[in-house]
């Protein structure tokens, strides 16, 4: 008997549904029964809203989907990093005017991901390695903006922050545009395949003659881009900065990767997943926070959801196999 006839149809069709459409499943279906239990939630207006908070986290997501395909985890400093970059862009706005500040921002992010990439490159622990960025990029954020309030007063800043092109809101536009761009470097470029195939088999890659280091330290500086735009735009936003701005947000950006059901041991997933599971957690928390949940409610559920999702996918991957 052939290969080909060994494969069932069913086990050909199970395999041909990729994770996403069981994302993309899960939010219509959480979007349909939201609107049903709750008719203000499917508004317009509120669906902006679920929108805007779907970028924040989404934007570094998206960059932290990248530290996750090249199979080096997540990253525990992306929070902290937030934290310092906004301070940068506060203070280089206010000396150098936006264009400047913006551009030194940028070049800031570069090349703090490429201390971390290339830390852990020699280290190898990118969750110690991470972790210890993180108390590094606070400690320069209070540092930096003496523990005090950073204010900006830039016209340009505060029409980027809360400016609504065709009624929806500029961080939506950003991260509509770079789920796409990423989505399509991940897909077709050299250097998306690069992450991929380290993510799956490292010493396979190195083998092959990749260099498997560099692809380390191109997901970091992604991840970093990533975090400067989304501080950035929350700088530009509220018109300020300081040092524990986004405290607490890692688990939020790893909970978007992971409900968005990118491998967690890497060589698989696209960014545009991550992109997916910030959606479907804005779409959960909206719907709890218009229903009246507690704070810890909502972070069980979230905790639970992420549960769900990496357990559900786990056990879809060994009966593929």
């Amino acid at each position: 008997m052939s290969i080909m006839t060994d494969v069932s149809p069913s086990a050909a069709r199970r395999r041909s549904v990729p994770r996403f459409v069981w994302v993309i499943a899960a939010i219509v279906a959480l979007y349909l029964v939201a609107g049903v239990i709750t008719p203000s939630f499917a508004t317009f207006d509120n669906m902006l809203v679920i929108v805007r908070a779907a970028s924040i986290t989404g934007i570094v997501a998206i960059g932290m989907s990248y530290v996750t395909i090249s199979g080096n985890l997540f990253a525990l400093s992306a929070a902290a990093l937030g934290a310092f970059l906004a301070v940068i862009f506060a203070l280089a706005v206010g000396h150098l005017g936006f264009a400047a500040g913006l551009a030194a921002t940028l070049l800031v992010a570069i090349l703090a991901g490429m201390a971390q990439g290339l830390s852990i490159s020699v280290v190898g622990n990118p969750i110690i390695t991470t972790l210890a960025f993180s108390t590094v990029f606070r400690g320069l954020a209070a540092l930096f903006s003496g523990n005090s309030i950073v204010r900006i007063d830039s016209d340009i800043a505060l029409a980027l922050g809360t400016g609504r092109p065709l009624g929806v809101p500029t961080q939506s536009w950003a991260f509509i545009a770079l789920a796409l761009v990423s989505w399509a470097l991940i897909r077709r470029a050299r250097l998306g395949r690069l992450l991929v195939l380290s993510g799956a088999n490292p010493q396979t890659a190195i083998a092959s003659g990749l260099n498997v280091r560099l692809a380390t330290v191109v997901a970091f500086v992604a991840l970093s881009v990533g975090v400067a735009i989304m501080a950035v735009f929350t700088v530009s936003q509220f018109s300020q900065a300081k040092a524990d701005l986004f405290a607490g947000y890692d688990f939020d950006y790893i909970a978007a990767v992971l409900v968005g059901g990118i491998a967690l041991r890497g060589g698989q997933g696209s960014p545009l997943q991550a992109a997916l599971g910030a959606i479907l957690i804005a779409l959960l928390q909206n719907f709890m926070l218009l229903n009246g949940f507690t704070a810890g409610l909502r972070m069980t559920v979230v905790g639970g959801l992420v549960l769900l999702a990496t357990g559900a996918f786990h056990l879809l991957q060994r009966r593929l196999r």
